[in-house]
C-alpha cells in the first residue's frame, strides 16, 4: 500500500501542475475577453457621445430656425399692427433672411434629409417674398389683406415642418440609445459570465498553490498581519498605532526624544462613498494611504484608524512648527484630484496635531488632544490645527446645542423665511423658496449652517424637514386666501428619498392644509438623487404621480449624469449660485450656465438660476433663455409677512393655469 501511494505521488504532482497551467491559461483567456469587452464598451460610449452631440447640434439649429422665422412673423404682425411705420418696416426687413445661415449649415453638414431641407428652404424663401410684397403694397397704399392671409398660410406649415424634423431627430436618437443599451446589456452578460469563469479558474490556481505551501507558517503570519494591519490599504491599524505610540513615548522618556502625532480625517468621504458606491470609496482610501506613505520618511509611521481616519507618528517633527509644516505638505498632497468612476473628484482633509511631551505624557492623552485639534480643524472647514488647551472644552457646547435643537423644534422655534423667484422674461414673481432659520432663545436668529449639519449627524433632520414642510404648506394656504397662488419649493434631505413612506407623508400634508400638489416643489441635490438610484427613483416616480414637482438643486456641482435626468426626469434644474454670481466676469462660468440652460431646454425642463446679485447677471440670464431667477438682486429671504407685503406692493396676484 505504501509503495502504491509513493508511486501515485508523481502522477498526482504532474496532474496538479497540468491543472495549474490550464487554470492559468484559462485565466489569461478570460482576462483577454474582459479586455476586449472593455474596449468595445469604450468605443460604443465614444460613438454614443458623438451621436448625442450631433443630434443636439442639429436640434439647436432647428430650434434657432424656428425662433428666427417666429421673429420674422412677429415683426410682420407688428409692422401691420402699427400701420406700416418706417421704424417697424426697418425692423421687419432687418429680420428677413436671418434663418438662411442656419439652413445653409444644415445643407453643408447633411444634417437633415435633402428633400425635407429643400421643402423648408422653399417655404422660407416663399414666405420672405410674400413679406416683401406686403411691404411693397403697404408703401404704395394698396390693400394687403390677401397677402397677409397668404403669409399666415405659408408661415404655419413652415414652422410645423421645422418642429417636426426636430422631433424626428429626437425620436431617432431615442431609438439609437435603445440599441446602444441593448448592446451594452449583451456585453455585460458576457463580462459577468467571463468573470465567473475567471474566478473559478483563480480558485483552481489557489488550490494548486496552497497544496505546496507550509500551511502553519502562512496562517501564523497571516494572523499576525491581520492583528496589526488594515486589510484594505495595507497600512497599520489602530492596534499598531497604540503599540508604536507606547513605544515612542517610552523612547521619549528614556532618551528625551520628542515627536508629533497627526490625526487626519477626510472631508466629504461619506458623500463620495454614498454617491459613487463603496468600490469608489475603497479606491479613494487606498489612494489616500499611498499618498500618505509616498512622502514619509523612513522612521515615520502611517496607520489607518478605521473609516476615513488616518494617523501619523512623526519622530522627525518634534514640535508644533515642524509638525504643522508636515501637515500642510500632507494636505497639499491629499488635495490633488483623484479619478473615481470616470470623474475627477477633489478631496480635502482636517488634520489635528499633538506633540510629545508638551501636549501629552502618554499615548492616551496624545490621542485625545490630537482628536480635539482635528475637530477644531474640521470646524474651520479643513486645514491643519495644533492642539491648544483652550480648545479642550470636552465639546459640551456641541452636545448642548444638539439637545437645544430637539427642544427648539418641539417648542416651535424654527421659522421659515421665503426668498422670492421671478420669471426672467416678465420680471414678475413666480414662486418662492422656503429657507429655515432657528430663533434661538439666547443666541438669536441662527442660519441653517449653524444647525443643519448637526441635525443631519444626530438624526434630527427628519423633524426639521417635517416642521419646515408643515409651515410652508400652511403659509401657502394663507397666501391663497389673499389672492396669491404662489408656488413654494422646500429642500428635502437625501434620506427622505430612501423612505418608502415619504410620498404618502407629503400627500397627507398637502391634504391637511388643502394645498394643490402643483404648488409644492421638492428640491434635492444631485448627490441625494444618486445615493440609492433604485429606491430614489421609485420615491420620485410616486411623488410625480401625485402631482408634486421635483427640482434638482445646485445642478453642476454633484455627480449626476444625463442618464439620471432621462430615467428620473425632474421638472426643473437649479443652477448653483457659484456659477451664476460671476458669470458676467468669468467666461467659463458663463459657458457652464449656457450649457445647463441648453440642456434643460432640450429636455423640456424649466431652469432656475440662484445667486443673482446684479442686473447684468439677470439680463444675461434672460438672453440665455433662463426661465426663473432668485438672489439678493431680486430680494433677500424674507419672513412670510414681509414677503406678503412685498407681493402686495408689486401688485401681485399670481394664478396658475
Amino acid at each position: 500500500m505504501e509503495l502504491n501511494g509513493a508511486g501515485d505521488r508523481p502522477a498526482r504532482l504532474l496532474e496538479a501542475k497540468a491543472t495549474g497551467r490550464s487554470a492559468i491559461a484559462g485565466t489569461a483567456l478570460g482576462i483577454g475577453i474582459l479586455a476586449a469587452a472593455a474596449v468595445m464598451a469604450s468605443s460604443g460610449t465614444a460613438d454614443t457621445t458623438e451621436e448625442v452631440r450631433r443630434v443636439q447640434t442639429v436640434t439647436q439649429t432647428l430650434n434657432r430656425i424656428s425662433v428666427q422665422i417666429n421673429a420674422e412673423d412677429a415683426a410682420l404682425r407688428s409692422y401691420l399692427t402699427t400701420g406700416g411705420t418706417e421704424y417697424r418696416r426697418t425692423e421687419l426687413l432687418a429680420k428677413l433672411g436671418d434663418a438662411r445661415a442656419s439652413l445653409d449649415w444644415l445643407q453643408q453638414n447633411n444634417a437633415v434629409d435633402r428633400a425635407e431641407l429643400d421643402a423648408i428652404r422653399g417655404g422660407y424663401e416663399n414666405y420672405n417674398r410674400i413679406v416683401l410684397d406686403i411691404v411693397a403694397h403697404t408703401e404704395d397704399g394698396g390693400n394687403v389683406a390677401g397677402y397677409t392671409d397668404l403669409a399666415s398660410m405659408t408661415f404655419a406649415p413652415l414652422r410645423d415642418s421645422v418642429l417636426a424634423i426636430g422631433d424626428q431627430h429626437q425620436q431617432e436618437l431615442s431609438e439609437y440609445l435603445a440599441e446602444v443599451n441593448r448592446r451594452a446589456d449583451i456585453l455585460q452578460v458576457i463580462a459577468v459570465a467571463t468573470i465567473a469563469v475567471v474566478l473559478a479558474l483563480f480558485a483552481i490556481c489557489a488550490r494548486v498553490l496552497i497544496r505546496y505551501q507550509r500551511r502553519a507558517e502562512r496562517q501564523a503570519a497571516q494572523r499576525l498581519h491581520e492583528a496589526t494591519h488594515d486589510s484594505l490599504t495595507g497600512l497599520g491599524n489602530r492596534a499598531k498605532l497604540h503599540h508604536e505610540l507606547d513605544a515612542a513615548v517610552r523612547r521619549g522618556r528614556a532618551a528625551g526624544a520628542p515627536f508629533s502625532l497627526l490625526l487626519i480625517d477626510l472631508d466629504r468621504f461619506k458623500e463620495i462613498n454614498d454617491t459613487l458606491g463603496h468600490h469608489a470609496g475603497d479606491k479613494l482610501l487606498v489612494e489616500v494611504g499611498q499618498r500618505l506613505t509616498g512622502g514619509r520618511r523612513a522612521d515615520d509611521l502611517v496607520v489607518r484608524l478605521g473609516g476615513d481616519e488616518f494617523a501619523l507618528i512623526l519622530p522627525s517633527a518634534p514640535d508644533h512648527t515642524q509638525a504643522l509644516e508636515a501637515g500642510h505638505r500632507i494636505l497639499e498632497s491629499l488635495r490633488r484630484p483623484i479619478a473615481l468612476s470616470g470623474l475627477l473628484v477633489d478631496i480635502d482633509a482636517s488634520i489635528g496635531v499633538a506633540a510629545y511631551p508638551g501636549d501629552g505624557s502618554d499615548a492616551t492623552e496624545l490621542l485625545q488632544h490630537a482628536d480635539v485639534a482635528m475637530y477644531e480643524a474640521k470646524r474651520r472647514h479643513g486645514g491643519v490645527c495644533a492642539y491648544d488647551p483652550s480648545l479642550d472644552t470636552g465639546d459640551t457646547s456641541r452636545l448642548t446645542l444638539q439637545s437645544e435643537l430637539r427642544q427648539g423644534i418641539e417648542r416651535g422655534e424654527l421659522v421659515v423665511f421665503y426668498q422670492p423667484k421671478i420669471d426672467v422674461a416678465t420680471r414678475r414673481p413666480c414662486g418662492a423658496e422656503a429657507l429655515v432659520r432657528w430663533q434661538h432663545p439666547t443666541r438669536g436668529l441662527l442660519g441653517p449652517d449653524a444647525f443643519i449639519p448637526l441635525a443631519e449627524e444626530s438624526g434630527l433632520i427628519d423633524m426639521v424637514t417635517a416642521d419646515v414642510l408643515d409651515q410652508a404648506l400652511a403659509q401657502l394656504g394663507r397666501w391663497a386666501g389673499l389672492g396669491h397662488e404662489l408656488p413654494v419649493s422646500v429642500n428635502v434631505p437625501a434620506r427622505s428619498l430612501t423612505d418608502e413612506a415619504f410620498p404618502e407623508t407629503i400627500v397627507a400634508a398637502l391634504a391637511r392644509h388643502g394645498v394643490p400638489p402643483k404648488l409644492l416643489t421638492l428640491e434635492m441635490t444631485e448627490s441625494a438623487v444618486v445615493t440609492d438610484m433604485e429606491r430614489a427613483g421609485e420615491v420620485l416616480r410616486r411623488l410625480r404621480e401625485h402631482g408634486v414637482h421635483i427640482s434638482i438643486d445646485d445642478f453642476g456641482t454633484g455627480y449626476s449624469s444625463i442618464a439620471h435626468l432621462r430615467d428620473m426626469p425632474p421638472h426643473e434644474l437649479k443652477i448653483d449660485r457659484s456659477f451664476v454670481m460671476k458669470m458676467c466676469e468669468n467666461t467659463r462660468d458663463e459657458t457652464i450656465v449656457r450649457a445647463v440652460v441648453d440642456l434643460a431646454k432640450n429636455l423640456r425642463l424649466r431652469v432656475v438660476a440662484e445667486g443673482v446679485e446684479n442686473e447684468d447677471a439677470l439680463r444675461a440670464l434672460g438672453e440665455l433663455g433662463c426661465d426663473e431667477a432668485q438672489g439678493y438682486h431680486i430680494s433677500r429671504p424674507l419672513p412670510a409677512a414681509e414677503l406678503t407685503a412685498w407681493l402686495d406692493r408689486s401688485g401681485m396676484a399670481i394664478t396658475l393655469s
